[in-house]
């Protein structure tokens, strides 16, 4: 470890001096997404940024749980934030990288996989920023401890919008803690909301999705209201994604994946970057959708893609791109031509999400794959596209041979996450549901 602070972790001790803070959280995710922490009094600080905090590491594993493992947690300063909520002593939070005890990187981390994907990339001269789209669902909790949605409102409705207050606040806190925010709104279903984060590199949009999960369960929390990121809390409506946009430059900050004369205003390397997205879909499917519930809504309607194919509109289509004329997002206030991940939804670990993209979107460019045509709905060729899995059962059959999305993620988190997934299926398969009573009970 260096013996000089970096600026960072000297306003990290700054804010401890000034009494600021009176305790410190340190945020980590397990393999599967869940934001993890070690509490303890601001005035350890000054030895955590020096020789880290010990924590058993197995707490990685989600409910993969083995032995004991022996790691340290050292605080990112760039995450470093005042938790501007709260009646009681004052907390910060700062989101950490995992060493082991010879001061190695951790490579088994979540944060450490994105890291490594991120590395290969600019090795080859890539650059990658992520702007993404956050949903999820606030319902009202009942006496009895039943739930309904908060509103009743539908896309981008002010009038019954209940949850836009929730909204708001979470807008303040994320710009309070240092994370832009560029809008919100009321998504399709009844209690339905957006939070949309402008783009930043890879692993500080990973670093702000979890932030704003975070803010989001925490202040409704103390509304007395519950939210969920799970992908398909109701029947009948649509799901919750988590879209992510992908933007990639040069060292020069050239767009790498334009060409304006080519025939989808694509160059060979964002030709490649797609391509390479689509040939690992099935594998990556288990990443990015990572749930039993996930896959009651991929294919399931309500815009919800459902091909492995891109397009520039078609809502079936797993992957949009605009062209740069027509992009939503900026990127250093040009309109570059972005790669928009439609079939990942919020349950997903996003550090992992984004490794296993930045891996794929890489093969494709070593290995010179092209694109097919874009699918346009009502086009033909839109039925002869390959599916989506249908199941999470079929995506870690996918996952299990595909050694791209396997080398990405690393054999051990490959293999966590594959525990803890087919621990999942088997007793998503073995349960009986109240409908399947309801329907076959008195049918034979």
């Amino acid at each position: 470890m260096p013996e000089t602070l970096s600026p960072d972790e000297a306003r990290i001790l700054a804010d401890i001096d000034r009494g600021r803070c009176h305790a410190v959280e340190l945020q980590f995710t397990d393999v599967s997404g869940s934001l993890k922490g070690v509490a303890l009094p601001a005035s350890q600080a000054r030895g955590v940024l020096t020789h880290g905090h010990w924590f058993d590491g197995s707490a990685l594993e989600g409910n993969a749980r083995l032995a004991e493992t022996d790691l340290r947690l050292f605080p990112d300063g760039r995450t470093w934030a005042i938790i501007p909520w709260g009646t009681g002593p004052t907390v910060a939070r700062a989101i950490c990288d995992i060493r082991t005890p010879d001061g190695s990187q951790y490579p088994a981390a979540p944060r450490a996989v994105l890291a490594r994907a991120v590395d290969a990339a600019l090795e080859v001269g890539l650059h990658l920023e992520v702007a993404s789209e956050i949903e999820f669902f606030v319902f009202r909790v009942r006496p009895d401890g039943s739930r309904i949605p908060v509103d009743r409102a539908g896309y981008f409705d002010t009038n019954g919008d209940a949850g836009g207050a929730l909204r708001e606040e979470v807008s303040r806190a994320l710009e309070a803690m240092g994370i832009a925010v560029d809008g919100t709104h009321h998504e399709l279903a009844p209690g339905q909301h957006e939070i949309d984060l402008p783009p930043m590199p890879a692993v500080a949009a990973a670093d702000a999705i979890v932030t704003a999960k975070y803010v989001v369960k925490s202040l409704a929390r103390m509304r007395g209201l519950a939210v969920t990121f799970m992908p398909k809390p109701l029947e009948g409506v649509a799901g919750s994604g988590l879209h992510l946009h992908q933007g990639v430059t040069m060292a020069d900050g050239s767009d790498a994946l334009a060409d304006p004369i080519d025939e989808y205003g694509l160059s060979s390397t964002g030709r490649g970057w797609i391509g390479g997205q689509l040939a690992h879909a099935r594998a990556a499917c288990a990443v990015l959708a990572p749930q039993v519930n996930s896959y009651k809504r991929i294919g399931r309607g309500f815009d919800a893609p459902s091909a492995i194919a891109w397009s520039r509109r078609d809502p079936s289509a797993m992957l949009h791109v605009a062209r740069p004329v027509l992009a939503r997002k900026r990127v250093g206030g040009r309109r570059p031509v972005l790669v928009e991940i439609r079939h990942a939804d919020p349950s997903c670990n996003p550090y992992l999400a984004l490794a296993v993209a930045i891996a794929a979107g890489l093969d494709g460019v070593r290995e010179g794959l092209d694109v097919p045509p874009p699918l346009v709905a009502g086009d033909p060729r839109s039925v002869a596209a390959d599916a989506l899995p249908v199941s999470l059962g079929e995506a870690l059959t996918e996952l299990a041979w595909d050694g791209i999305v396997r080398d990405a993620l690393g054999t051990h988190v490959h293999d966590r996450l594959i525990t803890v997934s087919e621990q999942e299926w088997q007793a998503y398969k073995s349960h009986v549901t109240a409908w399947e009573v309801a329907r076959s009970f008195d049918a034979s």
